[in-house]
């Protein structure tokens, strides 16, 4: 029974990256039970050592008198069944969200299994790293957004008192290089022009003309389309704010040219984050099959903000074709603004137009000639 007698009292911590011992204040009480089970407990009424060796008399005076009474423990569950909780408990979030913290957790399942959430080491932490890094292949960014959301997933344990601390704040975060927009060359702008047809060009001109996403532009619908105005309003996908932009000459004639018996313009499906995934991978497939390299459909909006900086246009006048300006819900247009804008879009349209090595088609001709 020697090994019964064995108790120590030790105040809660966290080693900080410069080596030092932070405290938290909190005393714990560690001890065999009756059962030769170690035992450790924490008290929120334990504020100094004292106070925390005569709790621990009292624990091994009814111990030894066969009266240890101790407090039940809490369930703790394994990381996939509170995954499944913390989901719900996010499930009216937006869509993008709920779709970026479904795949990290399927990520957890496939690699941390059945762990418990108390079992949840930093060392374990950094070797999911290092598997979804080599054996995933997975982009550092992206295992950084894991962390991310289990650091959530545990902080939403520590407050519902499951969790005394959050090994993923000793882990460390992939430093991340800014990478360089990538930006069209003036023959690449020939070959969208000349190798695109039908929807993937407009879907693509619309894109680099006015600088909308990928999913504004597949929710668009013709009502949203004002030609004798010359304006294109649509809802953003990021902000939900209602936005209004000039529409080119040059584009209106390639909606007008483009037929399709619908009310919306592209796609009937409900454009879901999902259905904006599968566009993207195959806009950059078809980027790459015509001749263009490293280029993603987002790149386009890279462009359009660049062409917008290189043909003279203020960073505010820019700021709200891109959407990133801080306006009320439903803007309304005064002609000083309205006027800025179109100026804008002509001169990126002008721009755009003109760095086109090659003959560029209007879409009505490319028809003609098919």
């Amino acid at each position: 029974m020697a090994g019964q007698a064995r108790a120590i009292v030790q105040v809660i911590g966290q080693k900080r990256a410069n080596g030092e011992y932070k405290t938290c204040g909190t005393w714990c009480i560690e001890f065999f039970d009756d059962n030769k089970e170690w035992q450790s407990l924490t008290f929120g009424d334990i504020r100094n050592k004292s106070d925390a060796e005569k709790r621990l008399a009292l624990f091994i005076s009814d111990r030894e008198r066969g009266q240890l009474n101790l407090p039940k423990k809490k369930h703790i569950p394994t990381l996939v069944e509170y995954s499944k909780t913390y989901l719900e408990l996010h499930k009216t979030a937006r869509e993008n969200t709920i779709v970026s913290k479904r795949r990290a957790v399927n990520a957890f399942i496939r690699h941390l299994r059945e762990i418990r959430l108390d079992k949840i080491t930093p060392f374990i932490i950094e070797k999911y790293r290092i598997d979804r890094k080599k054996l995933d292949g997975v982009k550092e960014s992206s295992i950084n957004q894991d962390v991310i959301i289990l650091t959530h997933i545990l902080n939403t344990a520590i407050k519902a008192g499951l969790l005394d601390r959050n090994p993923c704040r000793e882990v460390k975060r992939f430093k991340i290089t800014q990478s360089k927009d990538r930006i069209l060359s003036e023959s690449e702008v020939g070959l969208l022009f000349n190798k695109l047809t039908g929807k993937d060009r407009l879907i693509v001109l619309t894109s680099l003309f006015i600088g909308m996403r990928l999913g504004e532009v597949l929710r668009l619908k013709w009502s949203d389309i004002d030609f004798v105005k010359g304006l294109i309003t649509f809802i953003q996908s990021k902000t939900g704010r209602l936005v209004t932009i000039p529409l080119s000459s040059f584009l209106a004639e390639e909606f007008q040219s483009y037929q399709r018996n619908s009310g919306t313009i592209f796609e009937d499906r409900v454009i879901t984050r999902l259905v904006a995934a599968s566009y993207s991978q195959r806009f950059n497939k078809l980027f790459k099959s015509i001749g263009i390299d490293n280029f993603s459909f987002h790149s386009l909006r890279h462009c359009f903000a660049s062409i917008s900086s290189d043909t003279g246009s203020d960073i505010v006048t820019t700021k709200e074709l891109l959407g990133h300006s801080d306006v009320s819900m439903t803007m309304r247009y005064n002609h000083k603004q309205l006027d800025a804008k179109r100026n804008a879009i002509e001169r990126i349209t002008d721009h755009i137009l003109d760095i086109g090595k090659e003959k560029i088609l209007p879409l009505a001709a490319k028809k003609g000639t098919a």
